[in-house]
């Protein structure tokens, strides 16, 4: 899974160039065939213990992409949703990211084979393939490579889906048209090496990858330290998946109700992150006392680092125009990626007696990242295909 996390510095890129549709189908095709032969292979052909291992672990590599391809489309329905909606239709996808977790644990629990859980994996992913021809591709995207008669006609099949006339969107849409940036010219004929010399050259563009880079490592951090020792706490491992997703899908919840108030994405997420370093400051201090009341913080830890997840999930991608999206949402996810590997490496790496510095260091880290913040902007109520900072001062050659 974390490896599919890295796999994004390559394939975001490539949804900002091909476009998402193509590539989320691109990646699923490659899993599902990955997954089919060598679990077919492992099925049915004899062969060593050692073998199998190699086939197996290709398999888990494939599958981790799930990761990669869940990122890429959770980017396609912020493009596809208005400001309004943004962070209610991105918490409905992380719900049912949850709601998922829920479905492969009760799989898990009735299988109790890994090679059965497999194939019911394998399985779910080829019902995806049916879908992918109906897919829509992001409006941004096409508006971004000035694909005007395939916008028109996206725009035109969402509009009779929700029951707009004509006039409710088309002279809006032909006004977007008339009033088209020269930046969106001059980056459809940039390649990608071109595209990334103009980007190291913006300062502001530069301080975003660095904080949203660092935003995505602590988070995904926190939650992978708490998830770890809530772990270590179940006597089930299907129960606390279960009691996980739930608190999962609470904070997910939370987290849209917040940013669509007053708060916006900021103060969202400096309300739920303060919240989580509070938890994670009290674990080892209760720890040693009150071990019910150390599962209790523990779990509100764990409801308030999803709503943090939530929050940073959608505010990330928010940040960066439509040409570069998916790339920087590469470099967002990676750095989370690496945020996600460390806690347990460290957890039983070091000596008990200093396990309780981690928590500390890792509280004090969330509030660097809280007063990072600062030097962001608010993406509350902003459409997405504002491109203020990246492109700045460029005229067409």
């Amino acid at each position: 899974m974390q490896c599919g996390g890295f796999a994004l510095l390559f394939i975001g890129p490539n949804a900002d160039k091909f476009g998402r549709k193509k590539v989320i189908t691109t990646v699923i095709i490659f899993l599902f065939v990955t997954c089919l032969i060598t679990q077919t292979m492992m099925q049915w052909i004899p062969m060593s213990i050692g073998t199998k291992f190699y086939f197996i672990l290709v398999n888990q590599f494939a599958s981790g992409l799930t990761g990669a391809v869940f990122s890429l489309i959770f980017v396609l329905i912020l493009e596809l949703t208005s400001s309004a909606h943004r962070g209610f239709a991105g918490n409905v996808a992380l719900v049912l990211f949850t709601t998922g977790e829920g479905v492969v644990t009760l799989f898990a629990y009735l299988a109790k084979d890994w090679q059965i859980l497999k194939w019911i994996n394998t399985a779910l992913i080829g019902l995806i393939l049916s879908y992918l021809y109906f897919m829509p591709e992001s409006p941004l995207y096409l508006y971004s490579k000035q694909d005007y008669a395939r916008m028109e006609a996206l725009l035109r099949r969402i509009a009779t889906t929700n029951k707009r006339k004509e006039v409710d969107w088309y002279p809006m849409y032909q006004e977007l048209i008339r009033n088209q940036s020269v930046t969106s010219s001059h980056d459809k004929q940039l390649s990608f090496f071109q595209k990334t010399r103009e980007i190291l050259a913006h300062r502001s563009m530069i301080a975003k990858l660095l904080i949203t880079g660092l935003l995505g490592f602590t988070t995904l951090m926190l939650y992978i330290k708490i998830s770890y020792g809530l772990a270590t706490m179940s006597i089930s491992p299907y129960l606390g998946m279960l009691v996980g997703g739930a608190l999962e899908a609470a904070g997910y919840i939370t987290g849209s109700l917040l940013i669509t108030k007053r708060l916006g994405r900021k103060g969202s997420f400096t309300v739920v992150a303060t919240l989580t370093i509070m938890c994670v400051i009290l674990i080892p201090i209760v720890s040693n006392h009150n071990p019910i009341a150390t599962v209790c913080i523990a779990h509100v830890g764990k409801f308030a680092i999803s709503s943090t997840v939530a929050v940073s999930g959608i505010y990330a991608p928010e940040l960066f125009p439509t040409t570069i999206r998916s790339g920087a949402n590469g470099i967002f996810v990676a750095c989370s990626r690496i945020g996600a590997i460390l806690p347990p490496i460290i957890d039983t790496s070091i000596n008990k007696v200093y396990l309780p510095y981690t928590f500390y260091a890792s509280a004090g880290l969330a509030f660097i990242v809280i007063l990072l913040l600062s030097f962001l902007p608010e993406t509350k109520s902003k459409s997405m295909d504002d491109e203020e900072d990246y492109g700045k001062d460029r005229t067409v050659p």
